[in-house]
């Protein structure tokens, strides 16, 4: 298998990203969260990455910063390579990024439907600093991770 490298996202990785999007975010709609992710891109370039493979996208991590709190926004991989270090250079690289911003506190936001990540988000420090009922809309609950850099 050929090397994985991470990369400043472009706005011609979109469409291959949004489908990514949907692995981390069930509970979306296709278009508008297109709009969302090219926002969140648009706003904070420095601070979208993808993971490519043979030049294909196979993972992408973006956040936002708000002072010394950044959030990420999400953090999703191909089936076929997660469990092989993909999802930990993307992290890696995030928050790397968000240390050069200064930021203090980092947030992730978990579907519960996507609960089997918070492990992954544990090696790094991270730990459940709450919930929130409906956040990603009625019947989809948020955990929410939080790190001090």
């Amino acid at each position: 298998m050929s090397e994985v490298h991470i990369r400043t996202m472009a706005e011609r990785d979109l469409p291959e990203v949004l489908e990514l999007a949907l692995l981390a975010n069930p509970h979306v709609a296709k278009e508008t969260y297109k709009e969302h992710i090219a926002s969140v891109l648009e706003e904070h370039p420095d601070l979208s990455f993808v993971a490519v493979l043979n030049e294909h996208v196979i993972g992408y991590v973006q956040a936002q910063f708000h002072g010394v709190m950044a959030v990420i926004e999400d953090i999703a991989v191909d089936e076929k390579f997660q469990g092989k270090g993909v999802g930990e250079k993307l992290l890696r690289e995030e928050l790397h990024a968000l240390r050069r911003r200064n930021v203090k506190f980092v947030f992730a936001e978990v579907h519960y439907k996507c609960a089997s990540a918070i492990p992954f988000y544990y090696k790094f420090g991270f730990r459940i600093c709450g919930f929130q009922q409906d956040y990603f809309g009625v019947g989809h609950d948020a955990i929410i991770l939080k790190l001090e850099l």
